[in-house]
């Protein structure tokens, strides 16, 4: 099974956990459910968590494709997309920051509506930029599935997050590591040398 493969399957899986609506979820719901709304919170906090750990795996796995197709070679082992990103061909890099880009517009939409109803420092929420998030990426794949806390600035991953709180966005919202595998897929299909 190729990388791409492999991203589609777990792509598939990460569909059937989205949200309906945008859900506002407390740090301290997280650590105990003493209510039935706690305990639906903890669920959705789950599901979404769980697309958070395999949003990584995925946009590497299919970075790494994009590598190997433009490169002829074998990705290292290891998980510095970033450093494979720059090396792919410009226009490449520019169809995946475009498609990245394109999904952070959607989120910050989402934030700015959620200030003007909360408050600016209820939903103080910053977007990390392409590079920004390939170098989140890295240490995300490495490490949040130990301790689950979502650090740095948001990327468009089905939730968003400040230091306090998060908030599990619609699942009509993009998720870059999603739409990242659809495009790749055809790309595959435009180009079988891809």
């Amino acid at each position: 099974m190729s990388k791409l493969d492999s991203a589609s399957l777990l792509i598939l899986g990460m569909e059937g956990l989205k949200p309906g609506k945008l859900i506002p979820l407390s740090r301290a719901a997280l650590e105990a459910a003493s209510s039935q709304n706690d305990a639906l919170d903890r669920q959705r906090c789950g599901m979404a968590l769980t697309c958070a750990v395999l949003y990584p795996i995925v946009v590497e796995l299919v970075l790494k494709h994009l590598w190997e197709q433009d490169q002829g070679d074998t990705a290292m082992h290891n998980h510095n997309v970033h450093s494979l990103f720059v090396q792919l061909n410009s226009e490449i890099q520019r169809d995946v920051k475009s498609l990245y880009d394109q999904c952070c517009r959607e989120y910050k939409s989402a934030i700015d509506i959620g200030q003007q109803q909360h408050g600016a420092e209820a939903m103080e929420v910053d977007m990390a930029n392409l590079e920004e998030a390939l170098r989140w990426n890295e240490k995300t794949v490495k490490n949040l599935k130990y301790d689950l806390t979502l650090q740095g600035k948001s990327v468009p991953t089905g939730i968003i997050w400040s230091s306090k709180h998060f908030w599990v966005v619609p699942g009509t919202f993009p998720n870059f590591a999603i739409e990242l595998t659809r495009w790749a897929i055809d790309q595959n299909f435009k180009n079988p040398s891809l």
